[in-house]
């Protein structure tokens, strides 16, 4: 049996733009995604002779079954190398990221567990197809890079460079399942929310502050005002946070919100600030 020490990484969206419908039914976006220092933790064996999927879970409550993207990821590398039937996978998945929060967990440990079963098979296949089917969010982290501009429904990356950051993350205790906000906002959005584009994605290529912001300027992200509408816990940690810095923002489709600082002594302040406020407060720094 052959084992692998893995980490899986969260992202957060500095800023976020929905710019259509496709006709699968995925949204069409433009995003930064940049991972953090948050991370899940697996260890992923294989062992020749036998099949099968296993996944023990600890950490934040997550599903041992089937449900799991986990387990998705091993199955779908299984059929994919033609290896279903005479190779097991077993998997042991500590949760720290929570989901759904807007920070790409599950899609991460799918990502790491495709990753992970190449490297342990020596089996080289083309893992976009599998990975852009288990979510969207996959390929990003497929691509191991630290920050990339997103564009599609997430399948097409281009990775930047982006200044260094410390950042605290808020869970605004809302239960906000991903598809739920993205039919929120296909019945609502055009009543709750302005035209208007993150212009700052032409300086995409800046590694550095300017004008004491970070990159992107602007960390808009579409879905907040809807969601500052029909939930108290997302206004309210946007409430809390636009006191502390105007460098703040949703990731993906919450329900955490973060903060961006220059330093760990602002990051550790705001973080004493909120911390009791809400049910998840973390601090952490950009990868």
């Amino acid at each position: 049996m052959r084992k692998l020490l893995v980490e899986a990484p969260a992202k957060l969206n500095l800023g976020l733009e929905i710019t259509g419908l496709r006709s699968d039914g995925f949204h069409e976006l433009k995003s930064i995604f940049s991972t953090v220092s948050l991370s899940d933790s697996l260890t992923v064996s294989v062992n020749q002779g036998v099949s099968g999927v296993k996944l023990q879970c600890s950490g934040i409550p997550s599903p041992g079954n089937k449900n799991n993207l986990v387990w998705m990821a091993a199955e779908a590398f299984l059929e994919a190398a033609g290896i279903s039937d005479t190779t097991a996978v077993s998997i042991s998945l500590r949760k720290s990221i929570p989901s759904p929060g807007g920070l790409g967990g599950g899609s991460s440990d799918a990502a790491a567990v495709l990753l992970a079963l190449q490297e342990l098979t020596k089996i080289r296949i083309d893992l976009e197809s599998p990975g852009e089917s288990l979510g969207s969010d996959v390929p990003f982290f497929l691509l191991q890079t630290g920050a990339a501009f997103v564009t599609g429904r997430g399948e097409i990356l281009e990775p930047v460079e982006l200044p260094d950051f410390h950042c605290v993350l808020v869970h605004s205790g809302e239960n906000i399942p991903t598809p739920l906000a993205y039919k929120l906002w296909d019945d609502n959005a055009g009543d709750l929310t302005e035209a208007w584009h993150i212009s700052n994605y032409t300086a995409r290529k800046f590694g550095a502050w300017h004008e004491g912001k970070p990159f992107p300027v602007k960390l808009d992200n579409q879905f907040l005002p809807l969601l500052r509408s029909r939930y108290r816990g997302v206004d309210h940690a946007a409430e809390e946070l636009s006191r502390l810095t105007v460098n703040w923002g949703l990731s993906g489709s919450g329900p955490v919100l973060y903060t961006l600082f220059r330093s760990g002594e602002e990051a550790k302040d705001a973080e004493e600030y909120l911390a009791g406020k809400f049910p998840w407060v973390l601090r952490c720094q950009s990868r």
